[in-house]
Protein backbone atom coordinates (compact mmCIF):
# COMPACT_ATOMS: atom_id res chain seq x y z
CA UNK A 1 0.00 0.00 0.00
CA UNK A 2 1.21 3.50 -0.82
CA UNK A 3 2.38 5.68 2.08
CA UNK A 4 0.79 8.76 0.49
CA UNK A 5 -3.01 8.94 0.38
CA UNK A 6 -5.65 11.49 -0.49
CA UNK A 7 -6.00 14.34 -0.33
CA UNK A 8 -8.80 13.36 2.01
CA UNK A 9 -11.58 15.74 3.09
CA UNK A 10 -10.79 16.77 6.65
CA UNK A 11 -13.32 18.64 8.77
CA UNK A 12 -10.39 20.28 10.56
CA UNK A 13 -7.78 20.84 7.91
CA UNK A 14 -9.46 21.19 4.51
CA UNK A 15 -7.71 19.12 1.82
CA UNK A 16 -5.26 16.99 3.74
CA UNK A 17 -2.62 14.91 1.98
CA UNK A 18 -1.98 11.99 4.28
CA UNK A 19 1.39 10.43 5.01
CA UNK A 20 0.93 6.94 6.45
CA UNK A 21 3.90 5.45 8.27
CA UNK A 22 2.23 2.52 10.08
CA UNK A 23 0.94 -0.82 8.73
CA UNK A 24 -2.81 -1.01 9.26
CA UNK A 25 -4.01 -1.48 11.92
CA UNK A 26 -1.08 -1.26 14.35
CA UNK A 27 -1.90 0.99 17.28
CA UNK A 28 -1.46 1.43 21.03
CA UNK A 29 -5.23 1.99 21.37
CA UNK A 30 -8.29 0.16 20.06
CA UNK A 31 -10.75 3.04 20.27
CA UNK A 32 -14.41 2.12 19.97
CA UNK A 33 -15.09 5.09 17.67
CA UNK A 34 -12.15 4.68 15.28
CA UNK A 35 -13.15 5.21 11.65
CA UNK A 36 -10.23 3.04 10.49
CA UNK A 37 -11.76 -0.04 12.10
CA UNK A 38 -10.66 -2.27 14.99
CA UNK A 39 -6.98 -2.52 15.92
CA UNK A 40 -5.56 -5.82 14.70
CA UNK A 41 -2.14 -5.38 16.31
CA UNK A 42 -2.24 -3.72 19.73
CA UNK A 43 1.35 -2.60 20.36
CA UNK A 44 3.59 -0.05 22.08
CA UNK A 45 6.75 -1.28 20.35
CA UNK A 46 8.36 1.37 18.16
CA UNK A 47 9.65 0.07 14.81
CA UNK A 48 11.16 1.33 11.56
CA UNK A 49 8.22 0.26 9.43
CA UNK A 50 9.35 1.98 6.21
CA UNK A 51 12.46 3.80 5.00
CA UNK A 52 11.89 7.59 5.14
CA UNK A 53 13.49 7.94 1.69
CA UNK A 54 10.71 5.82 0.17
CA UNK A 55 8.04 8.07 1.65
CA UNK A 56 9.84 11.22 0.46
CA UNK A 57 10.06 9.78 -3.07
CA UNK A 58 6.31 9.09 -3.12
CA UNK A 59 5.56 12.56 -1.78
CA UNK A 60 7.78 14.19 -4.38
CA UNK A 61 6.12 12.28 -7.22
CA UNK A 62 2.63 13.21 -6.06
CA UNK A 63 3.33 16.91 -5.54
CA UNK A 64 5.09 17.11 -8.89
CA UNK A 65 1.90 15.92 -10.60
CA UNK A 66 -0.53 17.77 -8.31
CA UNK A 67 1.27 20.83 -6.89
CA UNK A 68 -1.96 22.59 -5.83
CA UNK A 69 -3.97 19.57 -4.73
CA UNK A 70 -3.57 19.91 -0.98
CA UNK A 71 -3.74 22.49 1.80
CA UNK A 72 -1.69 20.63 4.42
CA UNK A 73 0.48 17.56 4.87
CA UNK A 74 -0.74 15.32 7.66
CA UNK A 75 1.15 12.52 9.35
CA UNK A 76 -1.76 10.29 10.14
CA UNK A 77 -2.21 6.58 9.90
CA UNK A 78 -4.57 3.70 10.19
CA UNK A 79 -2.50 3.23 13.35
CA UNK A 80 -0.43 5.33 15.76
CA UNK A 81 2.32 7.36 13.95
CA UNK A 82 4.57 7.75 17.02
CA UNK A 83 5.26 4.01 16.85
CA UNK A 84 7.45 4.81 13.81
CA UNK A 85 11.13 5.24 14.74
CA UNK A 86 11.85 7.24 11.58
CA UNK A 87 9.29 9.90 12.47
CA UNK A 88 11.75 12.61 13.49
CA UNK A 89 13.91 12.14 10.40
CA UNK A 90 10.86 12.20 8.14
CA UNK A 91 9.39 15.35 9.72
CA UNK A 92 12.70 17.21 9.40
CA UNK A 93 13.10 16.18 5.74
CA UNK A 94 9.53 17.11 4.79
CA UNK A 95 9.79 20.53 6.45
CA UNK A 96 13.10 21.22 4.69
CA UNK A 97 11.84 20.15 1.26
CA UNK A 98 8.26 21.48 1.40
CA UNK A 99 8.26 24.43 3.82
CA UNK A 100 5.18 25.99 2.20
CA UNK A 101 2.90 23.24 3.49
CA UNK A 102 1.94 23.14 7.17
CA UNK A 103 2.95 19.75 8.57
CA UNK A 104 0.53 18.32 11.11
CA UNK A 105 0.83 15.18 13.23
CA UNK A 106 -2.32 13.48 14.50
CA UNK A 107 -1.54 11.18 17.43
CA UNK A 108 -3.39 9.49 20.26
CA UNK A 109 -0.75 10.92 22.60
CA UNK A 110 -0.17 7.60 24.34
CA UNK A 111 3.63 7.64 23.98
CA UNK A 112 4.38 11.29 24.77
CA UNK A 113 5.69 10.23 28.17
CA UNK A 114 8.78 8.94 26.32
CA UNK A 115 11.37 11.76 25.85
CA UNK A 116 12.53 10.34 22.52
CA UNK A 117 8.99 10.38 21.11
CA UNK A 118 8.53 13.99 22.18
CA UNK A 119 11.85 14.97 20.59
CA UNK A 120 10.83 13.50 17.23
CA UNK A 121 7.75 15.71 17.07
CA UNK A 122 9.37 19.06 17.84
CA UNK A 123 9.78 20.23 14.22
CA UNK A 124 6.14 19.67 13.24
CA UNK A 125 4.02 22.81 12.76
CA UNK A 126 1.12 21.39 14.72
CA UNK A 127 0.69 18.33 16.90
CA UNK A 128 -2.80 17.13 17.78
CA UNK A 129 -2.88 14.50 20.54
CA UNK A 130 -6.22 13.11 21.64
CA UNK A 131 -7.50 12.99 25.20
CA UNK A 132 -10.95 11.44 25.42
CA UNK A 133 -11.11 10.68 29.14
CA UNK A 134 -9.31 11.49 32.37
CA UNK A 135 -10.82 8.83 34.61
CA UNK A 136 -9.41 5.33 34.30
CA UNK A 137 -12.71 3.49 33.89
CA UNK A 138 -13.88 5.70 31.04
CA UNK A 139 -10.39 5.74 29.46
CA UNK A 140 -10.29 1.96 29.28
CA UNK A 141 -13.85 1.79 27.97
CA UNK A 142 -13.44 4.28 25.13
CA UNK A 143 -9.77 3.90 24.14
CA UNK A 144 -9.15 0.23 25.05
CA UNK A 145 -5.40 0.83 25.47
CA UNK A 146 -2.45 -1.55 25.46
CA UNK A 147 -2.27 -3.13 28.95
CA UNK A 148 1.06 -1.42 29.72
CA UNK A 149 -0.34 2.11 29.34
CA UNK A 150 -1.46 4.15 32.34
CA UNK A 151 -3.69 7.19 32.02
CA UNK A 152 -1.79 9.46 34.42
CA UNK A 153 1.47 8.66 32.62
CA UNK A 154 -0.12 9.72 29.31
CA UNK A 155 -1.41 12.97 30.79
CA UNK A 156 2.01 13.75 32.28
CA UNK A 157 3.52 13.13 28.85
CA UNK A 158 1.24 15.77 27.33
CA UNK A 159 2.21 18.26 30.03
CA UNK A 160 5.90 17.58 29.40
CA UNK A 161 5.45 17.98 25.65
CA UNK A 162 3.74 21.34 26.11
CA UNK A 163 6.80 22.55 28.04
CA UNK A 164 9.17 21.55 25.23
CA UNK A 165 7.14 22.18 22.07
CA UNK A 166 7.07 25.62 20.42
CA UNK A 167 4.54 24.84 17.68
CA UNK A 168 0.75 24.73 17.79
CA UNK A 169 -0.57 22.19 20.27
CA UNK A 170 -4.21 21.24 19.82
CA UNK A 171 -5.94 18.63 21.96
CA UNK A 172 -8.73 16.64 20.34
CA UNK A 173 -11.58 15.19 22.39
CA UNK A 174 -13.78 12.61 20.67
CA UNK A 175 -17.13 12.45 22.45
CA UNK A 176 -19.19 9.25 22.39
CA UNK A 177 -22.80 9.20 23.53
CA UNK A 178 -23.24 7.56 26.92
CA UNK A 179 -19.51 6.95 27.38
CA UNK A 180 -17.53 10.14 28.03
CA UNK A 181 -20.17 12.87 27.76
CA UNK A 182 -21.35 13.00 31.38
CA UNK A 183 -21.06 16.29 33.29
CA UNK A 184 -18.55 14.69 35.66
CA UNK A 185 -16.23 13.48 32.89
CA UNK A 186 -16.48 16.73 30.95
CA UNK A 187 -15.69 18.79 34.05
CA UNK A 188 -12.72 16.55 34.84
CA UNK A 189 -11.48 16.83 31.25
CA UNK A 190 -11.63 20.62 31.41
CA UNK A 191 -9.67 20.62 34.67
CA UNK A 192 -6.89 18.40 33.31
CA UNK A 193 -6.67 20.22 29.99
CA UNK A 194 -6.18 23.48 31.87
CA UNK A 195 -2.94 21.99 33.23
CA UNK A 196 -1.79 20.99 29.71
CA UNK A 197 -2.34 24.49 28.30
CA UNK A 198 -3.01 23.66 24.63
CA UNK A 199 -3.47 26.40 22.04
CA UNK A 200 -6.82 24.95 21.08
CA UNK A 201 -9.33 22.23 21.92
CA UNK A 202 -11.02 20.39 19.06
CA UNK A 203 -14.31 18.77 20.06
CA UNK A 204 -15.17 15.86 17.80
CA UNK A 205 -17.74 13.09 17.76
CA UNK A 206 -18.66 9.97 15.79
CA UNK A 207 -19.62 10.96 12.25
CA UNK A 208 -18.31 7.96 10.28
CA UNK A 209 -18.84 4.22 10.72
CA UNK A 210 -16.98 3.31 13.94
CA UNK A 211 -14.90 0.32 14.97
CA UNK A 212 -17.51 -0.96 17.43
CA UNK A 213 -21.09 -1.39 16.25
CA UNK A 214 -23.52 0.60 18.36
CA UNK A 215 -21.11 3.45 19.07
CA UNK A 216 -23.01 6.71 18.59
CA UNK A 217 -22.01 10.34 18.26
CA UNK A 218 -23.60 13.37 19.91
CA UNK A 219 -26.27 15.54 18.31
CA UNK A 220 -25.49 19.13 17.40
CA UNK A 221 -27.37 20.32 20.46
CA UNK A 222 -25.54 17.90 22.74
CA UNK A 223 -22.18 18.94 21.26
CA UNK A 224 -23.00 22.59 21.91
CA UNK A 225 -23.88 21.68 25.51
CA UNK A 226 -20.61 19.75 25.90
CA UNK A 227 -18.67 22.72 24.51
CA UNK A 228 -19.99 24.86 27.36
CA UNK A 229 -17.71 22.94 29.73
CA UNK A 230 -14.72 24.33 27.80
CA UNK A 231 -15.93 27.92 27.45
CA UNK A 232 -12.82 29.30 29.16
CA UNK A 233 -10.59 27.73 26.48
CA UNK A 234 -10.11 28.30 22.78
CA UNK A 235 -12.46 25.43 21.95
CA UNK A 236 -14.08 24.58 18.64
CA UNK A 237 -16.64 22.02 17.56
CA UNK A 238 -15.15 20.45 14.46
CA UNK A 239 -17.34 21.38 11.48
CA UNK A 240 -18.29 19.83 8.16
CA UNK A 241 -15.67 19.75 5.44
CA UNK A 242 -16.32 22.23 2.62
CA UNK A 243 -14.16 23.22 -0.30
CA UNK A 244 -14.35 24.54 -3.81
CA UNK A 245 -14.09 21.76 -6.34
CA UNK A 246 -11.01 21.92 -8.53
CA UNK A 247 -10.64 20.03 -11.74
CA UNK A 248 -7.63 17.76 -11.40
CA UNK A 249 -8.84 15.28 -13.98
CA UNK A 250 -10.35 11.85 -13.56
CA UNK A 251 -7.28 9.75 -14.19
CA UNK A 252 -7.07 6.65 -12.03
CA UNK A 253 -10.15 7.80 -10.14
CA UNK A 254 -11.09 4.26 -9.16
CA UNK A 255 -7.69 3.60 -7.61
CA UNK A 256 -7.79 6.89 -5.76
CA UNK A 257 -11.27 6.14 -4.39
CA UNK A 258 -10.06 2.79 -3.05
CA UNK A 259 -6.88 4.31 -1.54
CA UNK A 260 -8.93 7.00 0.22
CA UNK A 261 -11.68 4.83 1.69
CA UNK A 262 -9.15 2.24 2.86
CA UNK A 263 -8.08 4.87 5.38
CA UNK A 264 -11.50 6.30 6.21
CA UNK A 265 -15.05 5.85 4.93
CA UNK A 266 -16.25 8.82 2.84
CA UNK A 267 -19.44 10.03 1.25
CA UNK A 268 -19.61 10.61 -2.51
CA UNK A 269 -19.65 14.38 -1.91
CA UNK A 270 -16.53 14.22 0.28
CA UNK A 271 -14.66 12.14 -2.28
CA UNK A 272 -15.63 14.49 -5.09
CA UNK A 273 -14.37 17.51 -3.12
CA UNK A 274 -11.18 15.72 -2.14
CA UNK A 275 -10.35 14.33 -5.58
CA UNK A 276 -11.45 17.41 -7.48
CA UNK A 277 -13.89 15.62 -9.78
CA UNK A 278 -17.69 15.85 -10.23
CA UNK A 279 -19.90 13.88 -7.87
CA UNK A 280 -21.48 12.00 -10.76
CA UNK A 281 -18.02 10.74 -11.78
CA UNK A 282 -17.38 9.43 -8.27
CA UNK A 283 -20.84 7.85 -8.18
CA UNK A 284 -20.36 6.18 -11.56
CA UNK A 285 -16.91 4.82 -10.71
CA UNK A 286 -17.95 3.67 -7.23
CA UNK A 287 -20.83 1.67 -8.75
CA UNK A 288 -18.31 -0.12 -10.98
CA UNK A 289 -16.08 -0.86 -7.99
CA UNK A 290 -19.04 -2.17 -6.04
CA UNK A 291 -20.00 -4.55 -8.84
CA UNK A 292 -16.36 -5.75 -8.91
CA UNK A 293 -16.55 -6.54 -5.20
CA UNK A 294 -13.98 -3.88 -4.29
CA UNK A 295 -16.29 -1.43 -2.55
CA UNK A 296 -19.25 -1.48 -0.18
CA UNK A 297 -21.82 1.09 0.84
CA UNK A 298 -22.72 1.54 4.48
CA UNK A 299 -25.41 3.75 5.98
CA UNK A 300 -24.40 5.41 9.25
CA UNK A 301 -26.23 8.19 11.06
CA UNK A 302 -28.43 8.83 8.03
CA UNK A 303 -25.51 9.19 5.60
CA UNK A 304 -24.28 6.78 2.94
CA UNK A 305 -20.55 6.04 3.12
CA UNK A 306 -18.28 4.27 0.66
CA UNK A 307 -16.12 1.66 2.41
CA UNK A 308 -13.65 -1.00 1.28
CA UNK A 309 -15.10 -4.46 0.69
CA UNK A 310 -14.72 -6.87 3.58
Amino acid sequence: MSSIFGPVPSRRLGRSLGIDVIPPKTCSFDCIYCESGPTTRLSVTRENFVDPSEILAELSAFLHLHPNATDVLTLSSAGEPTLYTGLGELIAAVKKTYPRFPLIVLTNGSLLWEPEVRRRLLKADRVVPSLDAVTTTVFRKINRPHPSLELEQIIEGMRAFRMEYKGQLHVEIALVSGVNDSPGELSALAHVIESIRPDKIELNTVVRPPARIGTQGLSDARMAWAASFFSSFNAEIVGVFETDKQDRGEEQIGLRIIETVERRPCTVAELAASLGVPENSVERESRKLQKQGKLNRLCFDGKLFLCPAE
